[in-house]
C-alpha cells in the first residue's frame, strides 16, 4: 500500500511539474493581433445606396456618399457626378447605416486577439469598456498601465485593428475594507482619490453579489462628484432611488437592478429564487412609472444588457442555446468554465416551476425596458461580452432583437446602439447618425434594418478609420479569432491571469 501512494505522489507531482513546465512555455510563446493591412480609403464615394436616417426611422433612397479623410463631406442625390481621385463602390440595393456601439462589455489583456476583430466584423465601431482584466484582479495601490494605453500605442504604431474605446474601466468596487458608520466620509474620500490619481474615468459599483449600505453608496457618489467624475453602474438593493438620482448616477447597468426597485416593500429571501418569486408577485404598476419618469428626468440611461441580465439564466436549459455555433470564438478554457457553470445551473433548477419562474423574471426585464422607453427613459444597447453565452460583437445584434422583443420599433432599437449612445458622450455632432460633417463610421447592408433588426447581421462591407472591410476582410477577422481561441499559447495566458486573479 506504501508503494502505491508513493508511485501515486510521483505520478501526481509529475503530472504537476509538467504542467507548470507546459503553462511557463505557453505564457511566454510571442503574441500576435490582427493587424489592418487593409490600404486607407482617404476618399471614398459610396454610389447609388439606401441612407438609414436612425434619428427619423426613415430611408433615403438612391443618394451618394462622399467621404474624405474619415468624415462625410457631402450627400448628393443620384445624378451627381463622380468626383476625381476618389474610390467609388456601387451601393445600389444597399442600406448605409452608422457603425454601432455597445455601451457595456469588458475587456481582456488578450482582446486584440480575441475581441476585437470581432467587434468589427460585426460592426461595432465604438464601445464604453466597464471593466478591463485589470479591474477584476488589480490592486488600487500597485502601479498601473492601463491596457487601453498600450493597446493605443499598438495602434499607432503595429497597426492593430480595434474599436474606437470611449472609456475604459480598470478597477470594481464592490465593498470597501474597514469602513464603519464613523469612518464612512474618510475611507470612501481616500478610495475616490486613489480611482481618481490612477487615471479612472468613472466609480464602477459592481453589486450583484454584495451590497453596499445604502450611506456608503451615498458617499461614493458625492466623493465623485466632488472630484470630478461620476459614480455608475449597478444598483444596490436597499438604496433609495430618488436619493441616488439626486446625487446623480449616468447610467444604472441591467434589468435585475431596476426590477427590485419596483416594490414597495423589498425583501430578500436566503434563497435566490425566492427573492424573484417575491418581486415578481409584488410589482406595483404606478411605482414602475413613478420610478421611470424620475429617471427619465434625472437624465439617466438605461442598459438593459437583456442578452445576460436574467437571460442566459432562463435560455441555458435550452441545449441549442448552450450549443451556440458562435463558441467557436471563445477561447477553450472560458469556454469549459461556461459549460461547468451551465451543468450547475440547470442540475440546480431541475424543476418547470423553477424554469418558469427564471423565464418569467427575464420577461419582466423586458416589460420594464418597454415602460422605460414609454416614459422617456433614455436606452442604451449593452452586451456585458465577457459574460457566459455572451459574445463579442456578435450579441450586440442579439440586443437590439431584445429591444424590440421588449416593444421597441426596429427604428428605436437602432438609435440604442447608435445616436443614444453618442448622446451620451455629447458627441452627436461627430457620431450616431449618417449626415454631412460627421465621422464616417459605416455599415453597408444587404437588407432594411428597419424591416426587421436582425438584418443588422447583413453586413456586406464596414467602412471604420478610412479603411474598407470587405466580406472577404471580415471573414478573415472572424477566422483569425476562431484560430486564436483554440491555441495553445492564448490559453495558457488564459489560465496564466486566471491564477493572477486567485491572489
Amino acid at each position: 500500500m506504501k508503494k502505491i501512494f508513493k508511485w501515486l505522489g510521483v505520478f501526481l507531482m509529475s503530472c504537476f511539474g509538467l504542467s507548470a513546465f507546459l503553462l511557463t512555455i505557453g505564457v511566454n510563446l510571442p503574441l500576435t493581433h490582427y493587424t489592418q493591412k487593409e490600404p486607407i480609403a482617404a476618399k471614398l464615394l459610396i454610389k447609388n445606396c439606401h441612407i438609414v436616417d436612425v434619428k427619423n426611422g426613415t430611408i433615403l433612397s438612391n443618394h451618394n456618399i462622399r467621404i474624405e479623410n474619415g468624415k462625410i463631406i457631402a450627400i448628393d442625390s443620384v445624378g451627381s457626378s463622380s468626383v476625381a481621385g476618389f474610390t467609388v463602390i456601387d451601393g445600389s440595393g444597399k442600406y448605409v447605416m452608422p457603425g454601432l456601439w455597445d455601451m457595456h462589455l469588458h475587456t481582456l489583456s488578450l482582446s486584440p486577439q480575441l475581441h476585437f476583430p470581432l467587434l468589427i466584423a460585426n460592426g461595432v465601431t465604438n464601445v464604453r469598456d466597464m471593466g478591463d482584466g485589470d479591474s477584476w484582479i488589480s490592486d488600487i495601490d500597485a502601479p498601473l498601465v492601463k491596457d487601453k494605453d498600450s493597446w493605443d500605442k499598438q495602434f499607432t504604431e503595429q497597426h492593430l485593428l480595434m474599436p474606437r474605446i470611449w472609456e475604459s474601466c480598470s478597477y470594481h468596487v464592490e465593498e470597501i475594507d474597514g469602513i464603519t458608520a464613523q469612518n464612512t466620509q474618510e475611507k470612501v474620500r481616500e478610495l475616490v482619490t486613489k480611482l481618481k490619481q490612477r487615471g479612472e474615468p468613472f466609480v464602477k459599483l459592481q453589486l450583484e453579489d454584495s451590497e453596499l449600505p445604502a450611506p456608503v453608496f451615498y458617499e461614493i457618489q458625492k466623493q465623485a462628484q466632488l472630484q470630478g467624475f461620476s459614480a455608475l453602474g449597478h444598483l444596490s438593493y436597499n438604496v433609495d432611488i430618488d436619493t441616488v438620482l439626486a446625487n446623480g448616477y449616468p447610467s444604472i447597468e441591467h434589468a435585475w437592478a431596476l426590477i427590485p426597485h419596483c416594490v414597495r416593500e423589498k425583501k430578500r429571501f436566503e434563497k435566490d429564487l425566492e427573492t424573484k418569486a417575491y418581486e415578481l408577485s409584488h410589482q406595483d404598476t404606478a411605482l414602475t412609472t413613478a420610478v421611470l419618469k424620475k429617471i427619465a428626468a434625472a437624465h439617466t440611461y438605461y442598459v438593459p444588457t437583456h442578452v445576460t441580465s436574467n437571460r442566459k439564466e432562463a435560455l441555458v436549459f435550452d441545449e441549442k442555446f448552450r450549443q451556440d455555433p458562435r463558441n467557436q470564438y471563445v477561447e477553450s478554457t472560458q469556454l469549459r468554465l461556461w459549460k461547468l457553470w451551465a451543468n450547475l445551473h440547470t442540475s440546480g433548477y431541475d424543476e418547470p416551476a423553477q424554469q418558469e419562474l427564471l423565464y418569467n423574471y427575464y420577461q419582466r426585464g423586458l416589460e420594464i425596458t418597454r415602460l422605460a422607453h414609454q416614459n422617456g427613459v433614455k436606452l442604451l444597447a449593452g452586451t456585458d461580452a465577457l459574460d457566459r453565452y455572451v459574445y463579442h460583437g456578435f450579441s450586440l445584434h442579439d440586443e437590439l432583437t431584445e429591444m424590440t422583443k421588449a416593444g421597441l420599433t426596429p427604428a428605436e432599437a437602432l438609435r440604442t446602439a447608435t445616436i443614444n449612445a453618442a448622446e451620451y458622450y455629447r458627441q452627436t455632432d461627430k457620431y450616431g447618425s449618417v449626415e454631412p460633417g460627421k465621422t464616417a463610421d459605416l455599415l453597408l447592408l444587404d437588407r432594411n434594418p428597419l424591416e426587421n433588426i436582425t438584418n443588422t447581421q447583413a453586413i456586406h462591407a464596414v467602412y471604420f478609420n478610412q479603411r474598407l472591410y470587405d466580406r472577404n476582410d471580415l471573414a478573415r477577422m472572424k477566422a483569425s479569432v476562431r484560430e486564436q481561441a483554440k491555441s495553445f499559447g492564448i490559453s495558457c495566458k488564459f489560465i496564466w491571469n486566471m491564477i493572477k486573479g486567485m491572489f
